[in-house]
């Protein structure tokens, strides 16, 4: 048999350590996510519904929820999502560092927002 370039890549990352590892990011990305929406108050299943989770993340950050329009406009989404990344990060007490934190390593920092007794939220729950 022939197989395609495709199907022999799908084959070789679906047969290797990185599907794992992958697997394991979602897992710990899950997670994390669970645990920094807790810590706002809100119920952490709503982190595992798509479009819900950026619902409440944006209320979270304090921000109206209607941004979420914003976020399906191409160009702007760019723009709006660091505003929207900066201020989720600033609800929790960190500054630009912690933006930075955040931007280049999300399930790491998450993990380590979610599950450190040193961060806290202190961000203004948007009331809709």
């Amino acid at each position: 048999m022939n197989y395609s370039g495709a199907e022999l890549g799908a084959f070789a990352f679906f047969s290797s350590g990185f599907f794992l590892l992958w697997l394991g990011m979602i897992v710990v990305s899950i997670i994390a996510m669970w645990k920094v929406f807790e810590k706002a108050d809100v119920d952490g299943w709503k982190s595992l519904i798509p479009f819900l989770n950026i619902w409440e993340m944006l209320k979270i950050s304090g921000l109206n929820p209607l941004f979420i329009l914003l976020l399906l406009v191409p160009l702007i989404n760019g723009v709006i999502g660091i505003y929207f990344a900066y201020k989720f990060v600033e609800s929790y007490g960190f500054g630009i560092g912690g933006f930075l934190l955040y931007f280049f390593f999300t399930p790491f920092f998450m993990l380590y927002m979610g599950f450190s007794s040193e961060v806290e939220y202190v961000g203004n729950y948007y009331e809709s």
